[in-house]
Protein backbone atom coordinates (compact mmCIF):
# COMPACT_ATOMS: atom_id res chain seq x y z
CA UNK A 1 0.00 0.00 0.00
CA UNK A 2 1.45 3.23 -0.81
CA UNK A 3 0.42 6.37 1.21
CA UNK A 4 1.12 9.98 1.02
CA UNK A 5 2.73 11.25 4.22
CA UNK A 6 4.11 14.52 5.60
CA UNK A 7 6.82 14.56 8.93
CA UNK A 8 7.44 17.64 10.63
CA UNK A 9 11.18 18.93 10.87
CA UNK A 10 12.09 21.81 13.49
CA UNK A 11 12.34 23.84 9.88
CA UNK A 12 9.62 22.80 8.12
CA UNK A 13 7.14 19.82 6.92
CA UNK A 14 8.73 17.32 4.91
CA UNK A 15 6.05 15.40 2.50
CA UNK A 16 6.84 11.76 0.54
CA UNK A 17 5.06 8.12 0.40
CA UNK A 18 4.88 5.26 2.74
CA UNK A 19 5.07 2.29 1.02
CA UNK A 20 3.48 -0.34 3.85
CA UNK A 21 3.21 -4.15 3.31
CA UNK A 22 0.08 -6.08 4.06
CA UNK A 23 2.21 -7.79 7.10
CA UNK A 24 2.40 -7.47 10.50
CA UNK A 25 6.00 -6.55 10.94
CA UNK A 26 8.32 -5.56 8.30
CA UNK A 27 11.48 -4.29 7.55
CA UNK A 28 11.77 -0.66 6.37
CA UNK A 29 13.91 1.44 3.68
CA UNK A 30 14.66 4.98 3.88
CA UNK A 31 15.55 6.53 0.39
CA UNK A 32 17.55 9.52 0.27
CA UNK A 33 17.39 11.68 -3.04
CA UNK A 34 20.19 13.40 -4.49
CA UNK A 35 21.44 17.28 -5.06
CA UNK A 36 18.25 18.60 -7.20
CA UNK A 37 16.48 15.53 -7.01
CA UNK A 38 13.43 14.64 -5.42
CA UNK A 39 11.61 11.22 -4.03
CA UNK A 40 10.36 9.61 -7.27
CA UNK A 41 14.05 9.15 -8.15
CA UNK A 42 15.82 9.28 -11.37
CA UNK A 43 13.83 7.83 -14.02
CA UNK A 44 11.30 7.33 -11.31
CA UNK A 45 13.10 4.08 -9.90
CA UNK A 46 12.38 5.27 -6.34
CA UNK A 47 8.95 4.78 -7.28
CA UNK A 48 9.94 1.40 -8.93
CA UNK A 49 11.89 0.10 -6.46
CA UNK A 50 9.80 0.66 -3.30
CA UNK A 51 6.91 -0.96 -5.29
CA UNK A 52 9.14 -3.88 -5.86
CA UNK A 53 9.92 -4.05 -2.13
CA UNK A 54 6.55 -3.31 -1.20
CA UNK A 55 5.22 -6.64 -2.85
CA UNK A 56 7.72 -8.84 -1.00
CA UNK A 57 7.40 -7.43 2.00
CA UNK A 58 9.44 -4.94 2.66
CA UNK A 59 8.24 -1.13 3.48
CA UNK A 60 10.01 2.07 2.22
CA UNK A 61 9.91 5.47 3.43
CA UNK A 62 10.67 7.85 0.15
CA UNK A 63 10.76 11.79 1.15
CA UNK A 64 11.56 14.76 -0.47
CA UNK A 65 14.27 16.17 1.90
CA UNK A 66 13.53 20.25 2.67
CA UNK A 67 13.67 22.65 0.07
CA UNK A 68 13.36 20.09 -2.36
CA UNK A 69 10.15 18.59 -4.44
CA UNK A 70 6.92 18.89 -2.55
CA UNK A 71 8.32 19.58 0.95
CA UNK A 72 8.43 22.71 2.84
CA UNK A 73 11.19 25.64 2.21
CA UNK A 74 13.46 26.87 -0.81
CA UNK A 75 16.00 25.03 -2.20
CA UNK A 76 18.31 28.15 -1.51
CA UNK A 77 17.62 27.44 1.88
CA UNK A 78 18.85 23.66 2.33
CA UNK A 79 22.16 22.76 3.35
CA UNK A 80 23.61 19.46 3.99
CA UNK A 81 23.69 19.51 7.68
CA UNK A 82 20.06 20.33 7.12
CA UNK A 83 19.25 16.91 5.06
CA UNK A 84 21.21 15.05 7.24
CA UNK A 85 19.03 16.68 10.01
CA UNK A 86 16.06 15.24 8.52
CA UNK A 87 17.07 11.68 7.75
CA UNK A 88 17.88 11.42 11.60
CA UNK A 89 14.22 12.47 12.23
CA UNK A 90 13.05 9.55 9.90
CA UNK A 91 15.09 6.96 10.98
CA UNK A 92 14.14 8.04 14.58
CA UNK A 93 10.34 7.84 13.46
CA UNK A 94 10.73 4.84 12.13
CA UNK A 95 12.98 3.06 14.64
CA UNK A 96 9.77 3.69 17.00
CA UNK A 97 7.06 2.03 15.08
CA UNK A 98 5.96 -0.70 16.93
CA UNK A 99 5.79 -2.76 13.08
CA UNK A 100 9.50 -2.67 12.18
CA UNK A 101 11.59 -4.81 12.55
CA UNK A 102 15.25 -3.83 10.49
CA UNK A 103 16.00 -0.26 9.12
CA UNK A 104 17.81 0.17 5.96
CA UNK A 105 18.73 2.63 4.12
CA UNK A 106 19.62 3.60 0.04
CA UNK A 107 20.83 6.86 -0.84
CA UNK A 108 21.87 8.43 -4.92
CA UNK A 109 24.58 11.15 -5.25
CA UNK A 110 24.07 13.64 -2.24
CA UNK A 111 22.13 11.17 -0.77
CA UNK A 112 24.65 8.37 -0.95
CA UNK A 113 26.67 10.54 1.20
CA UNK A 114 23.96 11.48 3.65
CA UNK A 115 23.47 7.60 3.92
CA UNK A 116 26.73 7.54 4.80
CA UNK A 117 26.83 9.95 7.55
CA UNK A 118 24.07 8.52 8.52
CA UNK A 119 25.62 5.11 9.20
CA UNK A 120 28.72 6.64 11.02
CA UNK A 121 25.90 7.85 13.34
CA UNK A 122 23.29 4.59 13.86
CA UNK A 123 26.07 1.83 12.59
CA UNK A 124 24.11 -0.60 14.73
CA UNK A 125 20.51 0.42 13.75
CA UNK A 126 21.01 0.16 10.11
CA UNK A 127 21.33 -3.25 9.03
CA UNK A 128 21.28 -2.62 5.18
CA UNK A 129 23.24 0.22 3.79
CA UNK A 130 22.70 0.85 -0.47
CA UNK A 131 24.37 3.91 -1.76
CA UNK A 132 24.34 4.67 -5.97
CA UNK A 133 27.22 6.67 -7.33
CA UNK A 134 27.91 8.38 -4.03
CA UNK A 135 29.37 11.68 -3.92
CA UNK A 136 31.52 11.95 -1.10
CA UNK A 137 33.37 14.45 -3.84
CA UNK A 138 31.34 17.18 -2.86
CA UNK A 139 34.22 18.96 -1.36
CA UNK A 140 35.95 18.90 -4.94
CA UNK A 141 33.33 19.74 -6.53
CA UNK A 142 32.18 23.05 -4.69
CA UNK A 143 35.78 23.80 -5.27
CA UNK A 144 35.13 25.87 -8.71
CA UNK A 145 33.01 28.27 -6.09
CA UNK A 146 36.15 28.80 -4.27
CA UNK A 147 38.63 31.75 -5.34
CA UNK A 148 36.81 31.41 -8.97
CA UNK A 149 34.05 33.97 -8.47
CA UNK A 150 33.51 36.69 -6.18
CA UNK A 151 32.14 35.24 -2.61
CA UNK A 152 28.48 36.30 -1.88
CA UNK A 153 25.21 34.91 -0.13
CA UNK A 154 24.07 33.11 -3.30
CA UNK A 155 25.20 31.16 -5.93
CA UNK A 156 23.42 30.43 -9.57
CA UNK A 157 24.29 26.69 -9.85
CA UNK A 158 22.80 25.57 -13.24
CA UNK A 159 19.39 27.18 -12.57
CA UNK A 160 19.42 26.44 -8.76
CA UNK A 161 20.60 28.60 -6.46
CA UNK A 162 22.66 27.38 -3.66
CA UNK A 163 23.83 29.42 -0.26
CA UNK A 164 27.16 30.31 0.43
CA UNK A 165 26.42 28.17 4.05
CA UNK A 166 25.85 25.12 1.54
CA UNK A 167 28.94 25.80 0.07
CA UNK A 168 31.00 26.49 3.15
CA UNK A 169 29.33 23.02 4.81
CA UNK A 170 30.53 20.78 2.13
CA UNK A 171 34.28 22.05 1.98
CA UNK A 172 34.10 21.79 5.80
CA UNK A 173 33.75 18.14 5.37
CA UNK A 174 35.43 14.93 4.75
CA UNK A 175 33.11 12.15 3.68
CA UNK A 176 36.08 9.68 3.59
CA UNK A 177 36.78 10.01 7.46
CA UNK A 178 35.13 6.50 9.05
CA UNK A 179 34.04 4.76 6.41
CA UNK A 180 35.11 1.59 8.42
CA UNK A 181 32.47 2.84 11.20
CA UNK A 182 29.54 1.06 9.58
CA UNK A 183 30.36 -2.75 9.70
CA UNK A 184 26.58 -4.25 8.62
CA UNK A 185 26.09 -5.20 5.12
CA UNK A 186 26.83 -2.53 2.45
CA UNK A 187 26.29 -2.40 -1.72
CA UNK A 188 27.39 0.23 -3.85
CA UNK A 189 26.42 1.10 -8.04
CA UNK A 190 28.36 3.27 -9.68
CA UNK A 191 29.00 3.24 -13.44
CA UNK A 192 32.10 3.84 -15.36
CA UNK A 193 31.19 7.04 -17.51
CA UNK A 194 29.55 9.29 -14.19
CA UNK A 195 31.17 12.47 -15.73
CA UNK A 196 29.59 14.09 -12.12
CA UNK A 197 30.93 11.72 -9.26
CA UNK A 198 33.83 10.31 -11.42
CA UNK A 199 34.48 6.17 -11.25
CA UNK A 200 38.41 6.72 -10.34
CA UNK A 201 36.52 7.88 -7.05
CA UNK A 202 35.36 4.34 -6.47
CA UNK A 203 38.69 3.24 -6.10
CA UNK A 204 39.03 5.64 -3.54
CA UNK A 205 35.79 4.96 -1.22
CA UNK A 206 36.10 1.27 -1.53
CA UNK A 207 39.42 1.12 0.19
CA UNK A 208 37.46 2.89 3.30
CA UNK A 209 34.28 0.48 3.65
CA UNK A 210 35.00 -2.38 5.29
CA UNK A 211 36.06 -5.50 3.36
CA UNK A 212 32.53 -7.30 2.37
CA UNK A 213 31.40 -4.86 0.30
CA UNK A 214 28.95 -5.83 -2.69
CA UNK A 215 30.37 -3.44 -5.65
CA UNK A 216 28.84 -3.45 -9.05
CA UNK A 217 30.30 -1.16 -11.84
CA UNK A 218 27.47 -0.77 -14.18
CA UNK A 219 29.70 -0.51 -17.48
CA UNK A 220 29.40 3.22 -19.50
CA UNK A 221 26.43 4.43 -16.98
CA UNK A 222 26.47 7.91 -16.20
CA UNK A 223 25.65 9.54 -13.04
CA UNK A 224 21.66 8.72 -13.25
CA UNK A 225 22.13 5.60 -15.19
CA UNK A 226 20.70 7.55 -18.05
CA UNK A 227 19.42 3.88 -20.13
CA UNK A 228 16.69 1.90 -19.36
CA UNK A 229 18.60 -1.30 -19.11
CA UNK A 230 21.20 0.93 -16.48
CA UNK A 231 18.71 1.89 -14.31
CA UNK A 232 16.33 -1.21 -14.75
CA UNK A 233 19.88 -3.62 -13.30
CA UNK A 234 20.65 -0.66 -10.69
CA UNK A 235 17.26 -1.57 -9.38
CA UNK A 236 17.25 -5.56 -9.60
CA UNK A 237 20.56 -5.38 -8.11
CA UNK A 238 19.10 -3.25 -5.04
CA UNK A 239 16.07 -4.93 -4.90
CA UNK A 240 17.95 -8.54 -4.41
CA UNK A 241 20.33 -6.76 -1.62
CA UNK A 242 17.18 -5.65 0.40
CA UNK A 243 15.40 -8.78 0.30
CA UNK A 244 18.46 -11.00 0.61
CA UNK A 245 18.63 -12.71 -2.64
CA UNK A 246 21.47 -13.72 -4.63
CA UNK A 247 23.61 -10.67 -6.49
Amino acid sequence: MQQYCEIGTPKGVMRGFFHIPKRDKFPVVLIFHGFTGQCTGTRFSYVQLSRLLDAQGVGVLRMDFLGSGESDLNFVDMTFDDELSCARILLEQVRDMEQVTDIYVMGHSMGGAVASELAKLYPDTIKKLALWAPAFNLPAAMHYLTGQVERAETYDHGGYLISDAFVEDILSRDFYDRLDTYKNDLLVIHGTKDPTVPYAISERYLQGFHKNIHFFPIKDATHNFEKYEDIQRVIQLTYHFFTNQEL
